[in-house]
């Protein structure tokens, strides 16, 4: 395939619908735990409550990904999965912070993740369909801005409805108000964003991409298809998986327990009722949303530094940067020092989420990539599914419910995902010369 260089209008309409997506999976990362623990939650039954986000990416992730390669519709192979997860997730999102007891959210929660892995899985095949080779860096860092600026959004928005539009955040014991209207702002945001998507980019067909077409019987059923591209991983792939699932691992713990450990244990809010726990957590709140904002900026810059030094490097010293964000919050103990770990935490977010996509899909065949997407995804589920069985008791047990701790044992899963890609062989002729270049074409 060889496409034409993309222009900024493309860059950004394919995006706009993965960022309002982003958004409702960044309400989900910055409050969801806040969200249980205002409900009856304690921090040891957190890791099974979160169970439903990875077991519903392994199971949605490869399926929707294979039917997605199979599909062959008027509005494209990828978008209409794109829309009907993104209908069905901003009618979870408004339903969700209403839920009165921990079983309604719990149940809200499982579905509401399994409508955003339906949205989210085709989207990494999607830049594959669209860009050339050369542009695929390009590509995913934009989606990696695009999840940055989602979870900033989702994760300011109880700051600014409280600050710019006066809501009140107490929340007597139940869901703080202000997260209740981040949810309901974020569904709006999620619809419209997928929408803008669906209306504006036009897919390549099958002609267009020159797909190599089998007849109907020649064809495996969906389940013997994943099957046996299970058993077929291709080089790249394998060489990923352990460093995914350490990656993944360190991004749980931020995931679960980064909020409340800095509203709770940084800031030493002593009881959950009073007023300063809702302004904890929407401190707890602007700190993801500045550990994102870094993201976005890495993000624009990653293209250019795997030129000069390869993926590869990039993608083990972004790693350690942010094994040694998450170490250093053992070491803070007011809210302002909290920002230079996140700093950290950033430049490791921007790289998890462009730098494996890029290698992995460049030895990819096009006409398989939805399915092998949707397996690479089983390396960042799996462990996350072990951690949410198994989390609890080691917090309990070993960690004494420090949430701190929790953290710190993420950034070694992400100092020992450093170290292992550093034994991953940089690829050879990966086109990454005209990546650097890419966005400078795309803006003329």
């Amino acid at each position: 395939m060889d496409l034409e260089p993309p222009s900024l209008r493309l860059l950004v309409t394919m995006n706009l619908g993965f960022w309002g997506v982003q958004i409702g999976n960044g309400l989900q990362t910055a409050h969801a735990s806040a969200v249980f623990e205002s409900l009856g939650a304690e921090a040891s039954q957190l890791p099974l409550l979160w169970l439903g986000a990875p077991l519903m990416g392994l199971l949605a992730q490869p399926i929707v990904g294979e039917l997605s390669d199979r599909t062959v519709s008027r509005w494209g192979k990828r978008q209409p999965y794109f829309l009907g997860g993104a209908v069905i997730g901003a009618a979870m999102l408004l339903a969700m912070p209403m839920a009165t007891s921990l079983v309604q959210a719990v149940a809200l929660y499982w579905v509401l993740q399994l409508a955003l892995n339906v949205s989210v899985a085709p989207s990494r095949p999607f830049v594959g369909d669209l860009l050339s080779p050369a542009h695929r860096t390009l590509g995913y860092s934009l989606q990696g801005f695009c999840i940055g600026l989602g979870t900033i959004c989702a994760a300011g928005l109880p700051w600014v409805l409280e600050h710019v539009f006066q809501l009140e955040p107490g929340s007597s014991g139940g869901i703080p108000a202000v997260i209740r209207g981040a949810y309901w702002v974020g569904a709006a945001f999620c619809l419209v964003g997928t929408l803008a998507t669906f209306w504006a980019v036009e897919e390549p067909t099958h002609e267009v991409m020159d797909l190599p077409q089998e007849p109907a019987g020649d064809r495996l059923p969906m389940l013997a298809a994943i099957a046996q591209a299970v058993t077929d991983l291709p080089p790249m792939m394998r060489q990923l998986a352990v460093v995914q699932a350490l990656s993944w691992a360190g991004i749980y713990c931020i995931f679960v327990y980064l909020p409340n450990a800095i509203a709770l244990n940084v800031l030493a809010t002593p009881d959950r009722s009073l007023t300063s726990y809702a302004h904890g957590v929407e401190w707890a709140g602007l700190c993801t949303a500045f550990y994102n904002l870094v993201c976005l900026g890495v993000s624009w810059a990653i293209p250019s530094l795997s030129q000069r030094w390869g993926r590869v490097t990039v993608h083990a010293c972004c790693l350690m940067a942010g094994s040694v964000g998450l170490l250093s919050l053992l070491l803070v103990h007011s809210r302002y020092p909290v920002l230079l770990s996140m700093v950290g935490l950033g430049i490791a977010w921007a790289s998890i989420l462009a730098i494996p996509y890029s290698l992995l899909m460049d030895d990819l065949a096009e006409g398989q990539s939805g399915v092998y997407m949707g397996i690479f995804n089983g390396f960042i589920t799996l462990p996350q599914i072990a951690m949410s069985l198994g989390f609890g008791w080691v917090m309990k047990t070993l960690l004494q419910d420090n949430r701190l701790w929790a953290l710190a044992l993420g950034g070694i899963f992400l100092g020992l995902a450093a170290l292992l890609m550093l034994r991953v062989p940089e690829p050879a002729g990966a086109a990454e010369g005209e990546s650097a270049s890419a966005l400078a074409t795309a803006q003329k």
